[in-house]
């Protein structure tokens, strides 16, 4: 066992007192922050020794990133992240130090709990997690694990935006699934998503597994479990009293038959006192369309679910392995009932916007454009945070990512309205953020011109002595962020130059369509 005496002091100021656990990738430590004389908690993010030096620098920026959007998310029901530490060649990720038990240890401990008790529980995590949503970020591994319930009552949701690094071994490593069988919902099993639904589907699974002492879909081998989750229907429960309809509509198959936030949330709050809580049925389902039959894509850049290997030697049908980007992304004014079945591709959509589907981000880039602006590196799909292609990485001297949301109508807004309010909420964000921070420095945000009407771009740095320069734009009801960084200080002309150079190229890609 690591004895905390052995490891090195943190920035100078980070102590390790006592080792609290551990689980794939991550280590977390109780340790003293000597500046401020508090407690706090320190997870060490382990890379795996035989990871290709490229990967582990990959690793090391994306935990970066995720752990500066995980500390962005200011709320009680969030534990704080305070700072991340790049030292000894991985990153140390500081957070609140929360007295307490986990939800799961919780259960273990005293047997499943009241459903007024979980709906509260519930009511909690369901707020922390639409508040991500409006700001973009998935945590991708609710669970019970990762809910803490402190000493003085207060329920925490933990590993926020860590999550999609570190899973806990499961599931992880070759294939890049984030998760724990029996808390991945089972679009993300597919292929098929990544939006807000699939953590509510997840917090489904977890209330369900407090109410009643199991997940739903247990079983004793964990892809048996994984088979459930695609294809078995969900057993009704039998200690929920009031909160079983409320869990068997947050747990359908389909995302776009579960409730919404704000019906959740009533539906919650009913049975935290006590009361029955109806929740609306799921929708009809449309007759599959009578289209002509297409030939299936290449195959070329795109990542296969590790599901569906595991799947196919269960003879589970329909995992496939499609590539979807997510349905609406962050939700700023979630509906009030549950979303409609989308139409299909054939229907003429008022205000669907330009793309009735997203494009693949690797194809707005000729091999020409790319070479010049990147040279010798090959583009390469990543599906799991969103929709982006990257040209190089962290451990190569230019490195070149777009990445793409795609938003379709909601709540009487054409999909490029709501495309354009995300564009200026996330200019308004940026702005809120500029200054130094633990992670490095944002500078402001400032206009930009030849990509589209109210683009913008700002410069930035990591601790990893990389400079940035990102363009945000939108296309029809795209928002398109392009994003160039080579290893230096500071953000200089050419960074500047190249990342434009590749916005209006896209741009300009992207207006010849549709």
């Amino acid at each position: 066992m690591d004895d905390p005496r052995s490891l090195p002091l943190l920035a100078g100021r980070y102590r390790a007192v006592e080792r609290l656990g551990a689980g794939g990738m991550g280590v977390v430590w109780r340790a003293r922050d000597e500046l401020l004389h508090r407690e706090v908690a320190i997870k060490e993010v382990r890379l795996d020794a035989h990871l290709p030096q490229a990967q582990r620098a990959e690793a090391h920026e994306r935990t970066m990133r995720e752990a500066r959007a995980a500390a962005r998310l200011g709320h009680p029901a969030i534990v704080a992240v305070h700072d991340v530490v790049a030292q000894e060649g991985r990153p140390w990720i500081v957070m609140d130090y929360v007295r307490g038990r986990s939800l799961d240890k919780l259960v273990k401990d005293e047997g499943p709990l009241p459903p007024e008790r979980v709906a509260a529980i519930g009511l909690a995590v369901l707020d922390a997690l639409a508040l991500a949503h409006r700001h973009g970020v998935m945590h991708r591994d609710v669970k019970p694990p990762n809910i803490m319930i402190a000493h003085d009552g207060a329920v925490l949701l933990t590993d926020f935006g860590i999550a999609t690094m570190d899973g806990d071994g499961e599931l992880t490593k070759p294939g890049k699934l984030v998760g724990s069988p029996g808390y991945i919902a089972p679009e993300r099993l597919r292929g098929e998503e990544d939006g807000p639904a699939a953590d509510l589907w997840s917090l489904g699974a977890t209330l369900y597994a407090a109410v009643e002492g199991q997940a739903p879909f247990h079983r004793d081998m964990p892809m048996a479990t994984l088979g459930a989750v695609l294809t078995q229907d969900t057993p009704p429960p039998s200690r929920a009293g009031h909160l079983g309809p409320v869990l068997l509509a947050m747990l359908r198959k389909d995302p776009r038959a579960r409730p919404g936030v704000p019906e959740l949330r009533a539906a919650l709050q009913r049975v935290a006192q006590g009361l029955p809580a109806p929740v609306a049925p799921p929708p009809q389902a449309a007759p599959p369309p009578q289209a002509a039959p297409q030939a299936p894509a290449a195959p070329s850049r795109r990542r296969t679910p590790l599901i569906a290997a595991a799947v196919a030697a269960l003879a589970v049908a329909g995992a496939a392995t499609a590539y979807a980007l997510t349905r609406d992304g962050a939700d700023p004014e979630p509906t009030t009932t549950p979303v409609a079945a989308a139409p299909t591709p054939t229907a003429a959509t008022a205000g669907a916007g330009r793309f009735p589907t997203p494009p693949d981000p690797c194809e707005l880039l000729t091999a020409e454009q790319s070479g010049a602006l990147v040279p010798g590196v090959a583009p390469e799909l990543d599906s799991k945070e969103g929709a982006f292609c990257d040209w190089g990485g962290s451990s190569d001297p230019g490195w070149l990512r777009v990445t793409l949301v795609h938003y379709a109508p909601r709540q009487g807004r054409a999909a490029p309205e709501v495309a354009q309010a995300f564009l200026l909420a996330r200019r308004e964000k940026l702005n809120a953020d500029t200054g130094t921070s633990p992670w490095g420095r944002v500078d402001p945000v400032r206009p930009v011109s030849g990509v589209g009407k109210d683009a913008f771009t700002y410069d930035s740095t990591s601790l990893s002595d990389r400079a940035y320069n990102t363009i945000v734009f939108r296309s029809s009801n795209l928002l398109v962020t392009v994003e160039y960084s080579e290893k230096a200080k500071r953000t200089d002309q050419k960074i500047r130059t190249t990342a434009l150079t590749a916005a209006r190229y896209v741009a300009e890609e992207l207006n010849s369509r549709g």
